[in-house]
């Protein structure tokens, strides 16, 4: 312990005068680093940029079948004979930007008495109903000239699988099904072959009595069309 005390006095330790200049010099290389980083961020940030872009419109497509309206939905002749037919043509549109695929059903209800009653001998107390024995078909044809008795010839072939009768009060399949995708009869109408004509024929058998007279039956057709597009 002496010892170390008479060293310390014989050579004492040098006064740090350096201390500040070392805090400078410290202080010194910090901001030099901070302005370089700052120089370094700066640098980073000053680039070329670009930007593009671009939109697009997707639509869904329409299924609408529509009847023509040429040519009014009104058989004739009219004041029919037993053994007599009568006819209207139809024609059967594809409004819509997709192909299609439509069905026909059909119900009927008696007409409203015309109030004309005839004189009959013997008289006739219970009318008749035209939907028992009138018979419906349909047919396809070229134009509407061709919906008549010689146009169709003897023996034309119905669109609908059996002669309809007797006509239903409940809406019924004629041509065709409403199920869902392809059924036995449908008929198809592209976008590009976007009509067709029908054919409707009304035939009145000739052995239907005096009941049948002054009587009179509403048809009522309805088409129901679906899309074909992913629909097999």
């Amino acid at each position: 312990m002496m010892d170390d005390l008479l060293q310390e006095m014989i050579d004492p330790a040098p006064v740090h005068h350096d201390a500040p200049r070392r805090r400078r010099l410290w202080t010194t290389v910090a901001i030099v680093g901070l302005a370089a980083v700052g120089a370094t961020t700066l640098t980073t940030s000053a680039i070329f940029t670009d930007n593009d872009a671009t939109s697009a419109t997707i639509e869904s497509g329409t299924v609408d079948l529509a009847i023509g309206q040429t040519v009014p939905f009104t058989f004739s002749p009219q004041n029919l004979a037993p053994g007599d037919s009568t006819f209207v043509p139809l024609q059967i549109n594809n409004n819509g930007s997709l192909a299609l695929r439509y069905s026909i059903y059909y119900s009927a209800e008696p007409a409203a008495d015309p109030g004309t009653d005839p004189v009959l001998d013997p008289p006739v107390t219970t009318p008749g109903d035209l939907r028992d024995v009138l018979v419906l078909n349909v047919y396809s044809i070229a134009d509407e000239l061709g919906c008549s008795a010689a146009a169709l010839g003897a023996t034309p072939v119905a669109l609908n699988a059996a002669p309809a009768t007797p006509w239903p009060s409940a809406s019924t399949s004629l041509v065709g099904d409403t199920a869902q995708g392809a059924d036995s009869g449908d008929r198809d109408l592209t976008v590009e072959d976007s009509s067709e004509w029908l054919c409707f024929r009304v035939d009145f058998p000739d052995t239907a009595g005096n009941d049948y007279q002054n009587t009179g039956v509403d048809l009522a057709v309805t088409f129901h069309a679906e899309q074909t597009a992913n629909n097999d």
